[in-house]
């Protein structure tokens, strides 16, 4: 015969467990399913593979995928004539012979402009459309959406069929709340705000904001409250100073991949360290 004290023990871990459970799979409908990887750990080509090739554009990308990285990361803007285009800035100044505002110049003047790598070749400015059909079974997409309509680029998207090999970054909290609204199944990454910066405060972000990575934690002890969340954590590592030892920092500190400008050596590192370990 079972004792009275061992059955409510027995009673109260079903409902822990049970609990636990319940809130794993909530969180993680909620938060949106990201796509599927063949690793764990993931490598983000910044803007493609743009050391070799200039960035956003389909050399990049295609490079991107040769490296073998589980995303690319893409930047998505709209001409004044409504037609959607990779390009980071805001104006074409920085990254092509051209000048003026994405926003005010339309599809005819963009495709006219030209990016040059440092091999003297020409690269021109891709669309939407066609970086969705060259990633589509290859690559999966991290969109940063810088400025376009949600509503057109879902439609692109499902068009595609590239619906569930897309996470998005908003730039704006009106764009969350359309996305959240529009598409409440695509994840979502963003930034955690500054003043999220204890664990009270992370928590009660995460029951504020739905989303499925977050990009800027930096701290072990916030790592594994976002994991405690069901949310990854997706560092930005891409910058001059990036190294093997920047690499090893973080991968120790438990994140869930690195968004970065060297994928192809990156992986190359990973694959290293998981054989030492081993």
């Amino acid at each position: 015969m079972i004792k009275v004290k061992n059955v409510y023990q027995y009673i109260v871990l079903i409902l822990v467990v049970g609990f636990s459970s319940s809130f794993s799979v909530q969180a993680q409908k909620r938060n949106g399913a990201l796509p599927h990887s063949s690793t764990a750990f993931v490598v983000i080509a910044h803007r493609g593979n743009h050391v070799f090739y200039p960035e956003n554009t389909i050399s990049a990308i295609q490079a991107a995928i040769e490296a073998g990285a589980q995303y690319v990361e893409i930047d998505l803007r709209e001409t004044i004539d409504s037609v959607m285009i990779l390009m980071h800035d805001a104006t074409v100044d920085r990254t092509t012979n051209g000048k003026g505002a994405v926003s005010s110049l339309g599809y005819a003047q963009i495709k006219a402009l030209h990016t040059t790598a440092k091999d003297g070749q020409l690269y021109t400015i891709p669309l939407f459309s066609e970086v969705l059909q060259l990633c589509k079974n290859k690559i999966n997409i991290y969109l940063d959406f810088k400025n376009a309509n949600v509503a057109k680029a879902w439609n692109m998207i499902q068009q595609a069929g590239m619906q569930n090999q897309i996470i998005v970054y908003p730039n704006t909290l009106q764009q969350y709340h359309e996305w959240q609204k529009l598409a409440p199944q695509v994840p979502i990454i963003t930034s955690v705000p500054k003043t999220s910066s204890t664990e009270k405060k992370l928590n009660k972000f995460f029951i504020t904001m739905h989303v499925a990575v977050v990009d800027n934690l930096y701290d072990e002890n916030l790592i594994k409250i976002a994991h405690v969340n069901h949310v990854k954590v997706w560092l930005d590592v891409e910058s001059p100073q990036e190294s093997t030892a920047i690499w090893d920092k973080f991968l120790k500190m438990g994140v869930d991949g690195l968004q970065t400008d060297h994928p192809q050596q990156l992986l190359k590192y990973i694959t290293q360290r998981q054989m030492e370990l081993e």
